[in-house]
């Protein structure tokens, strides 16, 4: 190994064997090591891997990665140091949470153009999201004048890894990332687009979704068409892993969802019988005729929706028959629900006893359900939590408004979503002479960490 820097684990090794009156092969064997090899290690004949040196570690007593930042130093240092050895490590630390690590090995590694990709590639399977961020962006960064689609994909990646609960981190996201959408593969576009507008719609920013969903309709109708051409034709084909049909379907069923926001419930009633209709589709395979059955239920349940909406009142029960059943819809009907009982007057006690247990959970896990993104699911459940608070406070169970107005305003201060949080505050100035003194330390708590997000 030469050099002072670069004995620095052999110190290590040799101070340990020798507080301990050990022989190397009794060292190597306790290690499950081979004794030849560890003999050459410890002759400074062969390097010693990653692996092994975990190995060591473990029966010298020290914690996992105890040793990386000295075997950064051999990696950098030694001239026989390739790809071999440091993919192996950069796993290794991700694993273990040793981004410093990882950073000198990348600062040692960039000016070298053909670790790029071999770099990506290791972001690619990265299970700890901190470090395939800081690899993405490193790609990203070298491929910055090429205007590569390695440097588009690492975008990608980039922005669908920095998504969080923070509303306002996720338009930042969306803004970074939207330039290079047209540099990534067609396929990629059409992920990319479908969880822009998903996005988008989490945001409430009606149009914008709209424009990203008519750009993947667009997109996947013109690649099923060429589909089909190029089968005819016995050419090759590459497609996105779930079928190109149900990008078209999805984005009529978004059309219909972003009309019934802006409250054009005849269109939306088009648009659900455009992703309902499928006699156009070719393919007729189990899988095709899963994702069939699954937009006709979405028609069937979203038909009933938009007349409700639309002011049937009297379909409301026959609805939540309908969709009960469906574990991943139940809150999205609720959430549609309360704010018909709200805008038509309308007694819904029946339906909501029969659903607090779920709301409740909902509101203890924060987490997504059905189709519906994580982002699209929090901002919703908040202005839902909000409506619920509001129908309980108008029939006279202030209690209970009060407690999911809190919980409203909990999830708004989380996800940072403002416009919520002012709703919820003017309710607050409403009713604020109903809380107990619990109540009211509990919405000061919130307001505090609102405070200090700002």
């Amino acid at each position: 190994m030469g050099g002072e820097k670069q004995s620095t684990i052999l110190t290590e090794l040799l101070k340990y064997i020798t507080r301990n009156n050990l022989l190397p092969s009794h060292l190597a064997e306790k290690a499950g090591i081979n004794s030849g090899a560890f003999s050459r290690i410890m002759s400074g004949s062969q390097t010693i891997s990653v692996k092994i040196l975990d190995k060591v570690s473990v029966i010298m007593g020290l914690n996992p990665g105890d040793l990386y930042e000295k075997y950064v130093d051999e990696l950098i240092i030694d001239e026989s140091t390739d790809w071999r050895r440091l993919k192996p490590f950069l796993i290794r630390c991700s694993e273990l949470g040793k981004l410093s690590c990882i950073e000198r090995i990348i600062g040692f590694i960039m000016e070298k153009q053909q670790y790029i990709p071999l770099l990506f590639e290791v972001a690619e399977s990265l299970e700890n999201k901190e470090a395939a961020i800081f690899l993405f962006q490193k790609v990203a960064d070298a491929e910055r004048y090429q205007h590569s689609e390695r440097l588009a994909i690492a975008q990608y990646r980039i922005f669908k890894l920095m998504l969080s609960d923070d509303q306002d981190n996720n338009l930042e996201c969306a803004i970074q990332f939207e330039p290079f959408i047209a540099r990534l593969d067609e396929s990629e576009q059409l992920d990319a687009f479908k969880d822009l507008a998903n996005l988008y719609l989490s945001l409430r920013r009606w149009e914008k979704a709209k424009y990203l969903v008519g750009e993947m309709k667009r997109l996947s109708s013109y690649l099923y068409e060429q589909k089909h051409l190029r089968i005819k034709k016995n050419k090759q084909i590459t497609e996105p892993q779930k079928p190109l049909f149900g990008y078209i379907l999805y984005a009529n069923l978004l059309l219909g969802s972003i009309a019934e926001e802006q409250g054009d419930f005849s269109l939306a009633l088009k648009y659900v019988s455009k992703y309902d209709h499928h006699d156009w589709i070719v393919e007729s395979d189990y899988a095709a005729e899963q994702t069939k059955r699954q937009f006709s239920d979405w028609a069937t349940a979203n038909r009933y929706l938009y007349k409700i909406l639309d002011g049937e009142v009297e379909l409301i029960n026959e609805y939540i028959a309908y969709i009960e059943s469906n574990e991943g819809e139940v809150l999205h009907a609720l959430f549609k629900i309360v704010r018909v009982a709200l805008d038509h007057e309308v007694n819904i006690d029946s339906i909501l006893n029969r659903f607090l247990g779920r709301i409740n959970d909902q509101v203890s896990s924060m987490k997504s359900f059905g189709s519906y993104s994580k982002q699209v699911v929090n901002v919703r459940f908040s202005f839902f939590l909000l409506d619920l608070s509001k129908y309980y406070i108008h029939s006279s169970t202030v209690d209970l408004g009060i407690k999911y107005l809190l919980d409203s305003l909990a999830i708004s201060v989380k996800i940072n979503h403002e416009t919520c949080l002012l709703k919820g505050l003017f309710l607050f100035e409403e009713m604020r002479n109903h809380f107990t003194d619990e109540q009211y330390i509990t919405f000061k708590r919130i307001f505090g960490e609102a405070q200090i997000k700002k």
